[in-house]
């Protein structure tokens, strides 16, 4: 991820959500004796664009994982329920089937099949690239959602069923890794003729010196971030994949490297679902950063009307705890709230010399960070399955996330007060240094797979549904771990994280029912799976216990 990468702006994508209601973008989704007239690198841009949603942040990001994992809470305080996910919590499985991303990236290597044997090979590394792409959707899909369609989705327009039959998760796990081991295996080959790629009309690397190492080391940082989820189910096909990817040299390095969607001031409109307004930083949160002067602390979150940083309880009893509940009466004027400009960049402040004024900075959709990518190695090494040194790159992981979140901060013009009066200090390199010299986070061997995790989790600030991953794989952040969680409770009872998305059954009567049952009615037997297809208690396949 660069800043001076091609930035999708709101004109960006007005133009290609406008783009497919036209007569050649709505024939190429229903007719494929069309597909030729279409560029390739449009689709992909146009998958781009479409690969983040406002829904799926107004209710599974804002109102639920962000709750859940401890992120924030509702400015009031969470209600007694806030642990429920609601009925349309699980956007994701839409954005990727009835939206764009899966049907575009599925038109490329048909549209690229329709050209001249010429024109097919210089599009070798197009099909790869888009393969990479596709796959982390389906993988994001199914990481919530256990089986899936997926072998033969996408296809009824070119001969393909209209009804396809899901891919079990185990099938789709291994299907993914072969589809991105072969696309980087081909980005690897030198190809008899030069290559024609996406150019800028890839916003993740389109500017990048290298455009297709960068998907190379993407490609790579992917299977090992799948691999994770095999720790459990399949712990020697977890160490194969990792010591193959290891040992290819074409691996992430910098924070330049990492998979980041950068998008323009309106893209993540604050006047729409991407208000970030009414939330309240969480107590933990604040507790822990403002006891280790974490330099986040200011990017994530702003100081209250006091200047000071005070966070919300996000145990229900503890918020209406006679108490507490008193702090809750100007809870505006009270509690730090989510850094707002680093959720919509041009969020519009209510004081300063320019109150009213929306902001013109840019916002950002990680997907795979170069953080992440060394908190991958530095949790495969605690745990022995590779040969690296697990301190080593936990505080390469620690370094990158402050650099990179200081970068968003600084392209995003943020203030570090909640009504826009002060302007953001950035990061110094002393700040990291001293950070990283505090007990509780210098690396300690013997809470490796704590401090990783934990730390790991503050990275998924921006992405808390991988935040989610790491808590039900590694069983961190705890109520007793690095980064101390509240214990959560309602009316004394103890209030339980779900742990994948509502299956919601098709009609007997759709066309695509038999499948569907027998894809759930194979998930049931598994152990873990709970009391059916409702229960967000329950487990997906890698999700073991």
């Amino acid at each position: 991820m660069k800043i001076v990468k091609c930035i999708l702006s709101i004109s960006l994508l007005a133009i290609t959500v406008g783009s497919c209601k036209k007569s050649s973008f709505v024939s190429v989704n229903s007719d494929p004796n069309t597909l030729y007239k279409v560029d390739p690198a449009d689709q992909f841009l146009a998958a781009a664009a479409g690969c983040q949603d406002d829904f799926e942040y107004y209710y599974d990001v804002y109102r639920a994982l962000n709750y859940w994992l401890q992120y924030s809470t509702n400015q009031t305080g969470n209600a007694l329920g806030f642990m429920n996910p609601s009925s349309n919590f699980n956007e994701r499985y839409g954005k990727v089937f009835y939206g764009r991303v899966g049907p575009y990236l599925s038109d490329i290597p048909h549209l690229i099949s329709n050209m001249s044997e010429d024109e097919q090979a210089k599009r070798v590394y197009q099909q790869s690239i888009a393969a990479i792409f596709k796959a982390y959707y389906a993988f994001y899909v199914s990481d919530i959602n256990g089986s899936i369609p997926y072998s033969e989705a996408f296809q009824a327009r070119y001969g393909g069923t209209l009804n396809p039959k899901y891919d079990r998760q185990q099938d789709l796990f291994d299907t993914l890794d072969l589809q991105i081991k072969n696309a980087v295996k081909t980005l690897e080959t030198s190809q008899s003729v030069t290559q024609t790629l996406y150019g800028a009309k890839d916003p993740f690397y389109g500017t990048a010196a290298d455009q297709v190492k960068e998907w190379i080391g993407a490609g790579n940082a992917l299977r090992l971030k799948i691999a994770l989820r095999l720790m459990k189910q399949d712990p020697a096909k977890l160490q194969s994949i990792a010591s193959e990817v290891v040992a290819d040299p074409n691996q992430m390095s910098q924070n330049s490297d990492g998979w980041v969607l950068i998008v323009g001031p309106n893209y993540a409109n604050a006047t729409g679902n991407y208000n970030p307004n009414g939330f309240a930083a969480s107590k933990p949160l604040i507790d822990f950063m403002s006891a280790n002067a974490d330099p986040r602390l200011r990017i994530f979150y702003t100081t209250n009307a006091a200047g000071n940083y005070l966070g919300s309880f996000p145990s229900p009893d503890d918020a209406t705890n006679p108490a507490n509940a008193a702090l809750y009466k100007k809870a505006a004027d009270t509690f730090s709230v989510i850094q707002l400009r680093l959720f919509a960049p041009n969020y519009a402040y209510t004081g300063g010399p320019n109150a009213g004024v929306a902001g013109t900075g840019n916002g950002f959709f990680p997907i795979l960070t170069y953080a992440e990518y060394c908190f991958i190695r530095a949790d495969l090494a605690a745990r022995n399955i590779t040969t690296d040194d697990a301190g080593d790159w936990y505080t390469k992981g620690i370094t990158a996330s402050i650099q990179f979140y200081n970068a968003r901060a600084i392209d995003a013009d943020i203030l570090t007060d909640a009504v826009g009066e002060v302007n953001y200090v950035p990061v110094t390199q002393g700040e990291i240094d001293a950070y990283l010299l505090k007990p509780d986070i210098a690396f300690n061997p013997a809470k490796a797979l704590d401090q990783i995790a934990s730390q790991a989790y503050l990275e998924f600030y921006r992405q808390p549904s991988e935040g989610w991953a790491w808590w039900k794989r590694t069983g961190y952040p705890n109520t007793t771990s690095a980064v101390p969680w509240s214990d959560l409770k309602g009316n004394g009872n103890e209030l339980v994280m779900p742990r994948r998305a509502l299956l919601v059954p098709l009609f007997p009567s759709d066309a695509n029912y038999d499948n569907q049952k027998a894809a759930y009615d194979e998930m049931a037997t598994n152990p873990d799976f709970g009391s059916g297809p409702g229960d967000v208690y329950g487990r997906v396949w890698w999700d073991k216990k």
